[in-house]
């Protein structure tokens, strides 16, 4: 199955080496890849995953982002049990998906998954929340307000561009330069 996953993917320009900040324009072919994407992680999750979202940078037309890919997977309500936890893992090391950690938050666990072309070159990244919990609702709030709001896009693009620059070999520092412009808006 990994095949598929690199099928779906294609020679998309997507990929970034672990730990690099590095911003790349927009692409129109990036909605398609996530689409390709979707369709192979939905037959594997099958009824485990109650939605699938493109999210992150790559998801808002005339944005800079890291080419990296960002879905989040809706996961059932009873994803915190162990059968389905295996099941899910299961379904997603298939598709050559890497685990890259589980964290209990208030409204349930998260765990991220990354799936790589070539070992530390980044494709997609997946975060598994449980559908319609407070990450998952913000995730989908926060891209749908910068592809509305073109000045809210600018913006961001703006912050994005000079924490790559500041931090082009420390992407936590990079992530956590965005948090507050982030919760800005969603309190908005």
């Amino acid at each position: 199955m990994v095949l598929r996953m690199e099928s779906a993917v294609g020679d998309s320009s997507l990929g970034l080496t672990r730990g690099e900040v590095r911003l790349v324009p927009s692409d129109p072919a990036w909605p398609a890849v996530y689409e390709r994407v979707a369709v192979e992680l939905r037959a594997a999750l099958d009824a485990l995953a109650v939605a699938v979202e493109h999210i992150g940078a790559t998801a808002v037309p005339g944005l800079p982002a890291k080419p990296i890919l960002d879905v989040a997977i809706g996961l059932r309500a009873d994803a915190g049990h162990d059968a389905v936890n295996d099941a899910v893992n299961d379904a997603l090391h298939s598709l050559g998906f890497i685990c890259r950690g589980v964290v209990d938050e208030d409204d349930g666990p998260s765990s991220m998954f990354g799936w790589e072309d070539v070992p530390r070159h980044r494709v997609v990244n997946l975060h598994l929340v449980r559908y319609d919990g407070r990450r998952w609702r913000a995730w989908a709030e926060f891209r749908d307000r910068l592809r509305a709001d073109p000045g809210a896009r600018d913006a961001y693009a703006a912050l994005k561009g000079e924490l790559a620059r500041r931090f082009a070999n420390d992407r936590q520092a990079y992530i956590a330069g965005k948090d507050e412009f982030v919760q800005e808006i969603l309190r908005a």
